[in-house]
């Protein structure tokens, strides 16, 4: 009588997401600080990343909540991402690759800001480069 379409919820909702790690940094003539990427992963990760709520994260990220996304990783998929990550790390969303890069990091389009293990999910919080 009805075709039924399948949709899980948890899985269609996943973007590509590539991470270069910071493994250093380095300093002009200056004194400035020049932060040095490692490549980026060359097969994106799967997660669930959605912009961050204003009404319920405003307290603890402030203005920069509005250009802010994050990705829930729950399940099974904690223990794996668990100490995989750190803050400053760039990350290549909404479509961004990092494909003919001259630099690692350079189409790079948001940063980790924070990373929030909870009971069983981990939320790790980026931020837009501008």
């Amino acid at each position: 009588m009805f075709d039924v379409i399948e949709y899980d919820t948890f899985e269609n909702v996943k973007s590509n997401c590539y991470i270069a790690k910071k493994i250093g940094e380095e300093f002009d003539d200056y004194g400035n600080s020049i932060p040095i990427y490692d490549k980026p992963n060359t097969t994106p990760y799967k997660f669930n990343i959605q912009p961050v709520d204003r009404n319920k994260e405003n307290m603890d990220f402030g203005e920069t909540v509005n250009g802010m996304k994050v990705a829930t990783i729950i399940g099974y998929e904690k223990d794996k991402y668990l100490n995989m990550f750190n803050e400053y790390d760039l990350a290549y969303l909404d479509g961004a690759t990092p494909n003919g890069e001259a630099i690692n990091g350079d189409n790079a389009n948001y940063k980790i800001y924070a990373i929030r293990p909870q009971n069983v999910v981990l939320k790790i919080y980026f931020e837009k480069i501008i």
